[in-house]
């Protein structure tokens, strides 16, 4: 490397920003996308797994209740680096959370047997366990979540 690309400072990185259709297989391809776009921005292994296991909650959620039977409906994902972690905002103008406001997430009561495991209600406790600054609001006609996951390493 010579002295001078040394001196050069570094172009900031680009904030990752996709738009995807409401649909179980968009969701699917906007995840992988995604993976590359956290590679670039140099983030771990670890913290990426976490991010993919949460975005794949949120999203797959906006398709089932807040578009459901609108799979031309766009969804945008925006994340960037924020401190010592990585900040998402995800989009959408389905429709909006119950009550305006986001779910409890209370752990779910598992029983003693197996075979009585509930169906759903784990994802809001999950979503609120690996995320921080965890917000939502209406605005515009537009559902607006934002969060902050933290780097693992």
């Amino acid at each position: 490397m010579s002295h001078d690309a040394a001196l050069t400072p570094r172009a900031p990185r680009s904030p990752i920003k996709i738009t995807l259709r409401a649909t179980p297989m968009a969701v699917r391809d906007a995840l992988a996308e995604a993976r590359g776009g956290w590679r670039d921005l140099g983030l771990d292994p670890a913290t990426c797994a976490t991010a993919e296991q949460v975005l794949a909650e949120i999203l797959n959620n906006v398709v089932e209740h807040a578009l459901p039977d609108r799979p031309d409906a766009l969804v945008v994902l925006e994340c960037d680096a924020a401190g010592s972690g990585m900040a998402f905002e995800v989009r959408d103008d389905g429709d909006p959370m119950p009550g305006l406001r986001l779910p409890k997430g209370a752990a779910a009561d598992i029983g003693e047997d197996p075979a009585l495991l509930p169906e759903g209600g784990f994802g809001w406790f999950m979503i609120r366990q690996l995320t921080r600054d965890l917000s939502y609001r209406r605005q515009d006609g537009l559902n607006r979540l934002r969060f902050v996951i933290d780097r693992r390493t």
